[in-house]
């Protein structure tokens, strides 16, 4: 979790860099997120937590960056995600705004007697804000997200108990040699409707 962390700082702060040299005005947001996840297993689940991220003026077309944490306390999870890309402007007025989003992600979904399981994800969406002053909105936001599993389900358990994504010879090299081969226990791909609401601050 804190390499993917760190990745989502630095993809937000690549977003700003590639920006250099651009004086536009720029957005930092916070926000509730919500999303009715359907998994594989026909098993749905609602996740809701926050965001954090970057952007540039939602006023016009333009890019963004985001970290999200959401959970599910009925099941013991955690969800980490990092994503970026791109958003549409369909309205600019000094009182209102609309935007359309899409962007690519990648995600780790921690829960209890399973693997954790990494994702790929596509989310999709439309925010609509209204500006209370010149700096500051409040937007809601619903849209989709497609989660794909992107696990290394090939795992190797060793003699010494420890256990290694890799399931070659030597996997095990360092650790008494290999007990077992198995399938991690992954959640699998999962989608569903995304909600948000939060506050803009353009600077």
């Amino acid at each position: 979790m804190n390499k993917l962390l760190i990745t989502g700082l630095f993809s937000i702060a690549f977003c700003a860099n590639v920006q250099a040299g651009d004086l536009s005005p720029k957005s930092i947001f916070a926000e509730y997120s919500y999303q009715k996840g359907d998994f594989e297993n026909d098993s749905g689940v609602n996740m809701k937590g926050f965001g954090i991220g970057l952007s540039s003026s939602p006023q016009a077309s333009g890019w963004w960056g985001k970290f999200e944490y959401q959970g599910n306390s009925d099941f013991d999870g955690d969800y980490y995600e990092v994503s970026g890309g791109g958003h549409y402007n369909f309205l600019s007025t000094d009182r209102f705004y609309a935007i359309g989003t899409l962007g690519f992600g990648a995600g780790v979904l921690d829960v209890k007697n399973f693997d954790n399981t990494a994702y790929l994800t596509i989310p999709l969406g439309l925010e609509g804000g209204v500006n209370f002053t010149p700096n500051l909105s409040l937007y809601g936001g619903v849209g989709y997200k497609w989660a794909f599993d992107i696990s290394n389900n090939d795992k190797t358990r060793c003699n010494d108990g420890s256990t290694s994504n890799s399931s070659g010879s030597g996997a095990c090299s360092w650790h008494g040699g290999v007990n077992s081969h198995y399938t991690s226990n992954s959640i699998g791909d999962f989608d569903g409707v995304t909600y948000k609401t939060g506050l803009r601050y353009n600077f």
